[in-house]
C-alpha cells in the first residue's frame, strides 16, 4: 500500500472560515482511530469545520502559477497522540473533507486520507456579510455571517470568554491518519505565525446537515485573513499505543 501524503505541497489561503462546534466526548469518541485521543474541555470534544478557498496549490518547489484554486470543506476533530519518548502531540483528524474540483478530490483520495468528495461550493462577500452554500452528498449546509454583530458564545460553553475558547479551539498546525497500533502518518503545517490575524465572527444563520444527528452546538466562528501555508510530507510518528 502507498504511503498516504508523500508529497510536500504549498499554497495560499485566500478565504478562511473556521467553525468550531462542542458535542459530547462519548458521541464521538468512536469517529477517533487508535492510537489518536480526543483533545477535550469539560466533558466535550471539538469539531473545527473549514470553508476555505485556496489558490495556488502544487507540490513544493514548483512554481505558484502551475498551482490549482478551489474551494475545500472538511470536517476534522481536535486530537492528540502521545510519543513514544516524548510529550503529547496536538493536531486536527480528518472525519470528511468536500472539494469543488473532481481533480483534487480524486488526487486527494489517492495521495491523502482525508476522505474527498465533490461538492458544490457558493460563498459570497457583500462586505459586512458573508453567504455560504454547499451541495454536498449527506452534508449540505447554509450559514450566514455578520461582521457588524457582536459574536457570542453558545449557552453552557466550557470557556469564560470568547478569548479562551479562541485561544483553545485554535488548531495546532498538525494532522493526522492512523499508520499502526504504535504510529500515525502526521502532516505537519508551516505558516508564518506572525502573519496569523483572524477574529470571531458573528453567525446569524446556519444549518448543516453533517451535524443534524451528532449531539454539536456551535461554539464559534473564526474568520482567517489570507495566509501562506505548506503542508509537509507526511511523516511517521512513532506513539504509545
Amino acid at each position: 500500500m502507498m504511503r498516504k501524503n508523500p508529497l510536500t505541497v504549498r499554497g495560499c489561503i485566500r478565504r478562511c472560515w473556521l467553525f468550531s462546534w462542542r458535542a459530547p466526548e462519548a458521541a464521538v469518541r468512536a469517529l477517533v482511530p487508535p492510537p489518536m485521543q480526543l483533545v477535550t474541555r469539560g466533558g466535550f470534544a471539538f469539531w473545527n469545520v473549514v470553508v476555505c478557498e485556496m489558490a495556488a496549490m502544487r507540490p513544493a518547489p514548483l512554481p505558484a502559477w502551475v498551482g490549482l484554486g478551489y474551494w475545500h470543506v472538511a470536517y476534522r476533530l481536535h486530537v492528540r497522540v502521545r510519543e513514544a519518548h516524548g510529550g503529547d502531540l496536538e493536531g486536527l483528524y480528518f472525519v470528511r473533507s468536500d472539494c469543488d474540483r473532481r481533480l483534487v478530490a480524486g488526487m486527494g483520495n489517492v495521495l491523502t486520507d482525508f476522505r474527498f468528495q465533490t461538492a458544490q461550493i457558493d460563498v459570497s462577500d457583500a462586505g459586512a456579510s458573508v453567504a455560504g452554500r454547499i451541495v454536498a452528498a449527506g452534508a449540505d449546509a447554509h450559514f450566514g455571517l455578520d461582521r457588524t454583530a457582536t459574536p457570542s458564545l453558545a449557552a453552557g460553553s466550557p470557556f469564560a470568554d470568547l478569548t479562551e475558547a479562541a485561544s483553545f479551539l485554535k488548531y495546532k498546525p498538525r494532522a493526522f491518519s492512523p499508520h499502526a497500533a504504535d504510529a500515525v502518518n502526521a502532516v505537519r503545517v508551516i505558516r508564518e505565525e506572525s502573519a496569523w490575524r483572524s477574529r470571531s465572527i458573528a453567525v446569524v444563520r446556519q444549518e448543516w446537515e453533517f451535524f443534524a444527528d451528532r449531539e454539536a452546538t456551535l461554539e464559534l466562528c473564526t474568520e482567517v485573513q489570507p495566509i501562506d501555508y505548506q503542508w509537509n510530507r507526511g511523516d511517521i510518528v512513532r506513539v504509545r499505543p
